[in-house]
């Protein structure tokens, strides 16, 4: 078991996440970076998720139609596979997740190690999302010892998913950048993020594929 799951977990599915409008066909890979055949069984499923950005995963929406060109395989050492799909949805937009659950051979101990590796799809509407669609309702920090925190929310008042690919923070002296997340339609997403740079934080942009979203931050009242 020791020896397995090191080497499990460094497989990879690429690419993680993709975008479509209105139908999608594409393809994902599993990568086999061992020296011993991996069996994989594909699962989709719906999910919902929080304003804390938490998921829920649930069975796939009926809405959904998913053909996959298999749905479990072998992947020989040292070697990648490819998975094709087609993937149309009677209300957009939509969204699922392929889980390909990858697991090696049995120990000697009869242990057999299992890794689940997520494909996201987003099946999106013909108009993407607009800069007036992200409302601000919260844009603080915090002076919590012994680093700021920035405590910050929007709200995406548009019909379609609006993905962030990534957010910067700003102060006088420094910069960080922290990873993306999708703003879904009539839904708050919260941000809570930990503050490393030097200086006081000042400033908080959203980059979204088309447009920029930003805005001032304040002193969080006491």
């Amino acid at each position: 078991m020791l020896f397995l799951a090191p080497a499990l977990a460094a497989q990879t599915i690429s690419p993680v996440i993709v975008e479509f409008r209105e139908k999608a066909a594409g393809r994902f890979q599993i990568h086999n970076d061992t020296d011993f055949p991996l069996t994989v069984v594909l699962e989709p499923y719906s999910f919902i998720v929080d304003s804390e950005g938490k998921p829920t995963f649930i069975t796939l929406s009926p809405d959904i139609h998913l053909e996959l060109s298999t749905t479990s395989f072998r992947v020989g050492p040292k070697q990648d596979y490819y998975i094709f799909y087609k993937a149309s949805a009677d209300k957009l937009p939509n969204w699922f997740c392929v889980y390909a659950n990858v697991t090696g051979p049995h120990t000697q101990e009869g242990i057999q190690v299992r890794l689940e590796l997520p494909h996201t799809v987003y099946l999106l509407g013909k108009k993407p999302g607009q800069a007036n669609d992200i409302a601000w309702v919260q844009a603080d920090t915090t002076s919590d010892a012994p680093k700021p925190k920035i405590l910050a929310a929007v709200e995406n008042h548009g019909t379609d998913v609006s993905r962030v690919s990534e957010v910067e923070v700003t102060s006088a002296t420094g910069k960080q950048i922290y990873e993306g997340f999708p703003v879904f339609p009539g839904q708050r997403r919260n941000m809570e993020l930990q503050w490393e740079q030097s200086g006081v934080p000042q400033h908080i942009q959203l980059k979204f594929e088309h447009f920029k979203s930003e805005t001032d931050l304040h002193a969080a009242a006491r």
